[in-house]
């Protein structure tokens, strides 16, 4: 799963990397977890969402909490994400994730990247409103089977959309996913990883130094 990531990046490099600015409030952070807002792309531009899916029907907020992936398998039939993967989704820009795997007894964290490069993962997203009216924009990270020397980290990881498809992944034009789904199948990422500190465990920690890797 993918439940920490980071966008260490600059105004100018996502100007250049999704044709338009960021939103005002745009910084570079280190440790985004989830129900924190994130970053995304639609095909409306570019916009902040809660992270974690509150479906449309959800009696409260709470639900969303753990509704940060979705499974690539089941986002098409999975009643709390099949509308939006029909008809809201989106780009989540990210110059890395965190992931863990148990090692002596401990879990150890790993930086998972693709050449320090800012890329885009793939996404879904809900308008969720409550008994006032106040409406939340929420999203979900999709991810599948993890492949190739990243699968020694962890199972999973998040799908990839590489820039020539972005116009395919965002075009909710019409409820037919048949582009979608040839995107989430042939992912093909460069995942690469290297271990980093503990303190990225929790997530109030913030800073360049959680990306570090750890001496040899």
């Amino acid at each position: 799963m993918c439940g920490r990531f980071f966008l260490d990046t600059s105004v100018k490099d996502i100007m250049e990397h999704y044709n338009e600015p960021p939103p005002d409030i745009f910084s570079a952070r280190y440790n985004i977890a989830p129900t924190t807002p994130v970053m995304t792309c639609t095909d409306k531009g570019l916009t902040f969402f809660r992270w974690g899916l509150i479906p449309s029907w959800a009696k409260d907020v709470t639900m969303g909490n753990r509704m940060f992936n979705a499974r690539a398998e089941s986002v098409a039939e999975k009643p709390s994400f099949r509308h939006a993967y029909r008809r809201r989704r989106c780009l989540i820009p990210a110059s890395g994730y965190y992931e863990w795997r148990l090692e002596g007894g401990r879990k150890q964290p790993y930086c998972c990247h693709i050449e320090h490069q800012l890329f885009s993962m793939a996404g879904i997203w809900e308008h969720w409103q409550d008994g006032d009216g106040n409406e939340i924009q929420s999203c979900a990270i999709i991810t599948t089977e993890a492949r190739d020397a990243i699968a020694e980290i962890h199972h999973r990881m998040p799908v990839h959309i590489s820039r020539p498809d972005y116009s395919k992944w965002l075009n909710c034009s019409t409820e037919n996913t048949s582009d979608a789904d040839k995107l989430l199948s042939n992912t093909s990422p460069r995942y690469q990883y290297y271990a980093v500190n503990s303190t990225v465990n929790n997530s109030r920690n913030e800073g360049k130094d959680l990306i570090r890797a750890l001496d040899p």
